[in-house]
Protein backbone atom coordinates (compact mmCIF):
# COMPACT_ATOMS: atom_id res chain seq x y z
CA UNK A 1 0.00 0.00 0.00
CA UNK A 2 0.81 3.80 -0.53
CA UNK A 3 0.48 6.31 1.80
CA UNK A 4 -2.07 8.82 1.25
CA UNK A 5 -0.99 12.23 0.81
CA UNK A 6 -1.94 15.61 0.79
CA UNK A 7 -0.72 16.99 -2.92
CA UNK A 8 1.04 20.11 -3.98
CA UNK A 9 -0.61 22.96 -6.07
CA UNK A 10 -1.16 21.61 -9.66
CA UNK A 11 -1.23 23.90 -12.27
CA UNK A 12 -3.21 22.74 -15.65
CA UNK A 13 -1.17 20.74 -18.12
CA UNK A 14 -1.42 23.35 -20.75
CA UNK A 15 0.31 25.78 -18.48
CA UNK A 16 3.07 23.53 -17.00
CA UNK A 17 6.39 24.56 -18.33
CA UNK A 18 8.45 22.60 -21.22
CA UNK A 19 12.00 21.38 -19.52
CA UNK A 20 13.88 23.74 -21.82
CA UNK A 21 11.90 26.65 -20.50
CA UNK A 22 13.06 25.39 -17.22
CA UNK A 23 16.75 25.62 -18.44
CA UNK A 24 15.90 28.99 -20.33
CA UNK A 25 15.42 30.23 -16.93
CA UNK A 26 18.44 28.99 -15.21
CA UNK A 27 20.31 30.68 -17.62
CA UNK A 28 18.50 34.16 -17.82
CA UNK A 29 19.22 34.25 -14.15
CA UNK A 30 22.55 32.87 -14.19
CA UNK A 31 23.91 33.08 -17.99
CA UNK A 32 24.64 30.62 -20.42
CA UNK A 33 28.07 29.40 -20.19
CA UNK A 34 29.97 27.36 -22.45
CA UNK A 35 30.50 23.44 -21.58
CA UNK A 36 28.92 24.10 -17.78
CA UNK A 37 25.70 22.95 -16.16
CA UNK A 38 22.44 25.12 -15.79
CA UNK A 39 22.40 25.12 -12.24
CA UNK A 40 25.52 23.60 -9.85
CA UNK A 41 27.88 24.92 -12.46
CA UNK A 42 30.60 25.26 -10.31
CA UNK A 43 32.35 21.62 -8.79
CA UNK A 44 34.60 19.04 -8.52
CA UNK A 45 34.79 15.17 -7.80
CA UNK A 46 34.94 12.97 -5.33
CA UNK A 47 35.33 9.47 -4.42
CA UNK A 48 34.55 6.59 -1.71
CA UNK A 49 32.10 4.54 -0.28
CA UNK A 50 29.14 3.41 1.33
CA UNK A 51 28.88 0.78 4.21
CA UNK A 52 25.27 -0.10 4.69
CA UNK A 53 23.99 -0.55 7.92
CA UNK A 54 21.79 -3.21 9.37
CA UNK A 55 19.19 -1.28 9.86
CA UNK A 56 18.68 -0.46 6.33
CA UNK A 57 18.11 -4.28 5.52
CA UNK A 58 15.23 -3.79 7.95
CA UNK A 59 13.98 -0.79 5.98
CA UNK A 60 13.83 -1.97 2.27
CA UNK A 61 14.58 -4.81 0.02
CA UNK A 62 16.35 -2.67 -2.54
CA UNK A 63 19.99 -4.22 -2.85
CA UNK A 64 21.67 -0.91 -1.85
CA UNK A 65 20.86 -2.31 1.98
CA UNK A 66 21.48 -5.83 1.88
CA UNK A 67 25.01 -6.00 -0.01
CA UNK A 68 28.54 -5.19 0.80
CA UNK A 69 30.56 -1.78 0.99
CA UNK A 70 30.16 0.01 -2.34
CA UNK A 71 32.00 2.45 -4.17
CA UNK A 72 30.76 6.09 -4.85
CA UNK A 73 31.71 8.48 -7.30
CA UNK A 74 30.52 12.30 -5.65
CA UNK A 75 30.71 15.53 -6.95
CA UNK A 76 30.19 18.79 -4.25
CA UNK A 77 29.21 21.83 -5.91
CA UNK A 78 27.81 25.50 -5.20
CA UNK A 79 24.15 26.36 -5.90
CA UNK A 80 23.51 28.50 -9.07
CA UNK A 81 24.65 28.27 -12.77
CA UNK A 82 27.30 31.08 -12.18
CA UNK A 83 30.89 28.43 -12.92
CA UNK A 84 32.65 31.66 -10.47
CA UNK A 85 30.00 31.89 -7.76
CA UNK A 86 31.60 32.62 -4.45
CA UNK A 87 32.01 29.66 -1.69
CA UNK A 88 30.82 32.14 0.89
CA UNK A 89 27.94 33.12 -1.03
CA UNK A 90 24.13 32.81 0.90
CA UNK A 91 23.02 29.60 -1.57
CA UNK A 92 23.07 26.09 -1.13
CA UNK A 93 25.75 23.48 -1.44
CA UNK A 94 25.37 20.48 -3.72
CA UNK A 95 26.40 17.06 -3.42
CA UNK A 96 25.92 14.28 -6.22
CA UNK A 97 26.10 10.68 -5.18
CA UNK A 98 26.27 7.99 -7.65
CA UNK A 99 25.93 4.64 -5.62
CA UNK A 100 27.67 1.72 -7.93
CA UNK A 101 25.57 -1.09 -6.72
CA UNK A 102 25.83 -4.93 -7.94
CA UNK A 103 24.70 -6.52 -10.99
CA UNK A 104 25.62 -2.73 -12.79
CA UNK A 105 22.47 -1.03 -10.68
CA UNK A 106 22.66 2.18 -9.74
CA UNK A 107 21.81 4.54 -7.50
CA UNK A 108 22.08 8.85 -8.16
CA UNK A 109 21.34 10.84 -4.91
CA UNK A 110 21.12 14.59 -5.66
CA UNK A 111 21.36 16.63 -2.40
CA UNK A 112 21.15 20.00 -1.11
CA UNK A 113 22.51 21.56 2.08
CA UNK A 114 18.62 22.83 2.75
CA UNK A 115 15.54 20.70 3.72
CA UNK A 116 13.38 21.54 1.38
CA UNK A 117 13.22 23.15 -1.93
CA UNK A 118 11.92 26.44 -3.53
CA UNK A 119 9.21 25.19 -6.04
CA UNK A 120 6.31 23.04 -5.59
CA UNK A 121 5.83 22.84 -9.53
CA UNK A 122 7.60 23.54 -12.65
CA UNK A 123 5.48 26.32 -12.85
CA UNK A 124 6.24 27.79 -9.97
CA UNK A 125 9.94 26.87 -10.84
CA UNK A 126 9.95 28.87 -13.79
CA UNK A 127 8.07 32.22 -12.01
CA UNK A 128 10.49 31.91 -8.90
CA UNK A 129 13.69 32.27 -11.21
CA UNK A 130 11.78 35.37 -13.89
CA UNK A 131 11.28 37.26 -10.48
CA UNK A 132 14.55 37.31 -9.99
CA UNK A 133 15.98 37.72 -13.65
CA UNK A 134 17.57 40.85 -13.92
CA UNK A 135 16.19 43.91 -16.16
CA UNK A 136 18.16 43.84 -19.60
CA UNK A 137 17.92 47.51 -19.56
CA UNK A 138 19.97 48.10 -16.34
CA UNK A 139 21.73 45.03 -15.21
CA UNK A 140 19.88 45.35 -11.70
CA UNK A 141 17.05 42.77 -10.15
CA UNK A 142 13.58 44.15 -8.99
CA UNK A 143 13.14 43.66 -5.21
CA UNK A 144 9.59 44.78 -5.81
CA UNK A 145 8.98 41.83 -8.27
CA UNK A 146 11.03 39.58 -6.00
CA UNK A 147 8.94 40.75 -2.92
CA UNK A 148 5.32 40.00 -5.17
CA UNK A 149 6.42 36.78 -5.81
CA UNK A 150 6.99 35.57 -2.06
CA UNK A 151 4.15 36.97 -0.75
CA UNK A 152 2.18 35.58 -3.84
CA UNK A 153 3.77 32.22 -3.10
CA UNK A 154 4.75 31.29 0.94
CA UNK A 155 5.61 27.78 0.37
CA UNK A 156 9.00 29.07 -1.12
CA UNK A 157 9.85 30.82 1.83
CA UNK A 158 11.13 27.65 4.74
CA UNK A 159 13.60 27.46 1.85
CA UNK A 160 14.66 30.97 1.27
CA UNK A 161 14.70 31.67 5.04
CA UNK A 162 16.98 28.56 5.90
CA UNK A 163 19.45 29.49 3.35
CA UNK A 164 19.63 33.01 4.91
CA UNK A 165 19.86 32.47 8.00
CA UNK A 166 22.41 29.56 8.23
CA UNK A 167 26.08 30.69 7.68
CA UNK A 168 27.66 29.40 4.49
CA UNK A 169 29.32 25.87 5.69
CA UNK A 170 32.96 25.76 6.57
CA UNK A 171 33.70 22.92 4.62
CA UNK A 172 31.89 20.64 2.16
CA UNK A 173 32.44 18.12 5.07
CA UNK A 174 30.58 19.49 8.11
CA UNK A 175 27.40 20.40 5.77
CA UNK A 176 24.08 18.38 6.00
CA UNK A 177 22.15 17.03 2.71
CA UNK A 178 18.98 16.70 2.09
CA UNK A 179 16.88 15.15 -0.53
CA UNK A 180 14.03 17.51 -0.42
CA UNK A 181 12.04 14.51 -2.82
CA UNK A 182 10.46 11.56 -1.33
CA UNK A 183 11.08 8.35 -2.37
CA UNK A 184 9.30 4.73 -2.13
CA UNK A 185 10.94 1.69 -0.82
CA UNK A 186 9.98 -1.70 -0.92
CA UNK A 187 9.51 -3.48 2.36
CA UNK A 188 9.74 -7.24 1.86
CA UNK A 189 6.33 -7.31 -0.42
CA UNK A 190 4.19 -6.30 2.88
CA UNK A 191 3.83 -2.60 2.17
CA UNK A 192 5.70 0.41 0.30
CA UNK A 193 7.50 3.12 2.51
CA UNK A 194 7.81 6.65 1.93
CA UNK A 195 11.11 8.20 2.92
CA UNK A 196 13.67 11.61 2.00
CA UNK A 197 17.54 11.02 1.90
CA UNK A 198 19.21 13.15 4.93
CA UNK A 199 22.87 13.39 5.58
CA UNK A 200 24.30 14.03 8.67
CA UNK A 201 28.40 15.01 9.12
CA UNK A 202 30.05 12.74 12.04
CA UNK A 203 31.02 15.77 12.89
CA UNK A 204 28.44 18.07 13.19
CA UNK A 205 27.84 21.19 11.03
CA UNK A 206 30.10 24.10 11.00
CA UNK A 207 29.49 27.40 9.27
CA UNK A 208 32.21 30.06 8.53
CA UNK A 209 32.08 33.14 11.31
CA UNK A 210 31.55 36.22 10.09
CA UNK A 211 35.10 37.03 10.22
CA UNK A 212 35.90 34.05 8.13
CA UNK A 213 33.30 35.62 5.64
CA UNK A 214 35.22 38.36 4.94
CA UNK A 215 38.67 37.52 5.07
CA UNK A 216 38.14 33.94 2.74
CA UNK A 217 38.93 34.11 -0.41
CA UNK A 218 35.23 33.58 -2.70
CA UNK A 219 37.43 29.85 -3.74
CA UNK A 220 38.19 27.91 -1.12
CA UNK A 221 36.21 25.35 -0.55
CA UNK A 222 38.27 22.71 -2.90
CA UNK A 223 41.23 22.95 -1.50
CA UNK A 224 39.58 22.61 1.79
CA UNK A 225 38.42 19.12 0.98
CA UNK A 226 41.77 18.21 -0.24
CA UNK A 227 43.67 19.23 2.88
CA UNK A 228 41.02 17.59 4.95
CA UNK A 229 40.73 14.01 3.15
CA UNK A 230 45.09 14.56 3.20
CA UNK A 231 44.51 13.76 7.65
CA UNK A 232 41.22 11.96 7.68
CA UNK A 233 38.10 10.55 5.51
CA UNK A 234 34.89 12.75 5.49
CA UNK A 235 32.37 10.88 6.79
CA UNK A 236 27.71 11.34 6.91
CA UNK A 237 25.29 9.08 8.42
CA UNK A 238 22.61 8.28 6.43
CA UNK A 239 19.19 8.65 7.74
CA UNK A 240 15.94 7.88 5.62
CA UNK A 241 13.14 10.29 6.95
CA UNK A 242 9.87 8.49 7.66
CA UNK A 243 6.77 10.21 6.05
CA UNK A 244 4.05 9.29 7.84
CA UNK A 245 -0.02 9.96 6.87
CA UNK A 246 -0.26 13.30 5.88
CA UNK A 247 2.80 13.84 4.76
CA UNK A 248 3.73 15.18 1.51
CA UNK A 249 4.97 12.95 -0.83
CA UNK A 250 4.43 15.47 -3.67
CA UNK A 251 5.68 18.60 -2.80
CA UNK A 252 9.42 19.26 -2.45
CA UNK A 253 8.41 22.63 -0.54
CA UNK A 254 6.83 21.09 2.28
CA UNK A 255 8.28 20.76 5.93
CA UNK A 256 7.64 17.58 7.12
CA UNK A 257 7.72 17.69 11.69
CA UNK A 258 11.10 17.25 12.93
CA UNK A 259 9.93 14.09 14.87
CA UNK A 260 9.07 11.71 12.25
CA UNK A 261 11.12 8.60 12.69
CA UNK A 262 14.95 8.59 11.04
CA UNK A 263 16.19 5.28 10.28
CA UNK A 264 20.16 4.99 10.28
CA UNK A 265 21.06 2.89 6.51
CA UNK A 266 24.73 3.26 6.76
CA UNK A 267 27.75 5.79 6.77
CA UNK A 268 29.19 7.62 3.20
CA UNK A 269 32.85 8.25 3.30
CA UNK A 270 34.70 10.09 1.14
CA UNK A 271 38.35 9.70 1.24
CA UNK A 272 39.60 11.23 -2.15
CA UNK A 273 39.42 14.44 -4.78
CA UNK A 274 39.11 13.49 -8.03
CA UNK A 275 41.28 15.65 -10.46
CA UNK A 276 39.75 17.07 -13.48
CA UNK A 277 40.59 14.83 -16.73
CA UNK A 278 41.26 11.47 -14.40
CA UNK A 279 39.85 8.38 -15.31
CA UNK A 280 37.27 8.21 -12.74
CA UNK A 281 36.41 12.16 -13.63
CA UNK A 282 32.68 12.82 -13.09
CA UNK A 283 32.43 15.75 -14.83
CA UNK A 284 30.82 14.35 -17.15
CA UNK A 285 28.29 12.55 -15.44
CA UNK A 286 24.49 13.41 -14.99
CA UNK A 287 23.66 12.96 -11.66
CA UNK A 288 19.62 12.18 -12.29
CA UNK A 289 17.23 11.28 -8.72
CA UNK A 290 15.37 9.29 -11.48
CA UNK A 291 18.17 7.02 -11.70
CA UNK A 292 17.13 4.20 -8.65
CA UNK A 293 17.84 0.61 -8.45
CA UNK A 294 15.28 -1.80 -7.85
CA UNK A 295 13.51 -1.80 -4.95
CA UNK A 296 13.21 2.16 -4.52
CA UNK A 297 10.55 4.11 -6.74
CA UNK A 298 9.92 7.65 -7.74
CA UNK A 299 6.68 9.22 -6.37
CA UNK A 300 4.65 11.75 -8.01
CA UNK A 301 6.38 14.56 -6.97
CA UNK A 302 6.18 17.49 -10.40
CA UNK A 303 9.81 18.69 -9.84
CA UNK A 304 11.08 15.29 -9.50
CA UNK A 305 9.57 14.41 -12.67
CA UNK A 306 10.93 16.94 -14.99
CA UNK A 307 14.32 16.90 -13.56
CA UNK A 308 15.15 14.00 -16.04
CA UNK A 309 14.05 16.02 -19.60
CA UNK A 310 15.46 19.06 -18.10
CA UNK A 311 18.98 17.42 -17.69
CA UNK A 312 18.59 16.05 -20.98
CA UNK A 313 18.67 19.98 -22.28
CA UNK A 314 21.40 21.00 -19.98
CA UNK A 315 23.68 18.31 -20.74
CA UNK A 316 22.80 18.97 -24.72
CA UNK A 317 23.92 22.63 -23.97
CA UNK A 318 27.09 21.83 -22.10
CA UNK A 319 27.98 19.48 -24.65
CA UNK A 320 27.49 21.98 -27.65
Amino acid sequence: MTLLTAQPPQASAESQPSAEDTINALNGVFGRHAKERSSHAKGFCAAGQFIPSPHGSGFSTTPLFTGPAMPVTARFSIGGGNPKASDKGRSVRGLGVRFHLPNDEELDLVMISAPVFFAATPAQFVEFLKARTADPATGQKDPAKIKAFNEANPNVMPHLNYVSQTPPPASYATAPYFSAHAFLFEDHGVTERAARWNLQPTGGFQGLTKEQEESFPDSFLEQELHERLAKTPAEWDIFLQVAEVGDSLNDPTAVWPNDRRKVNVGKLVIDRVIEKGAEDDCTEFVYDPNNLPSGIGATDDPILAIRSPAYAVSFGRRAE
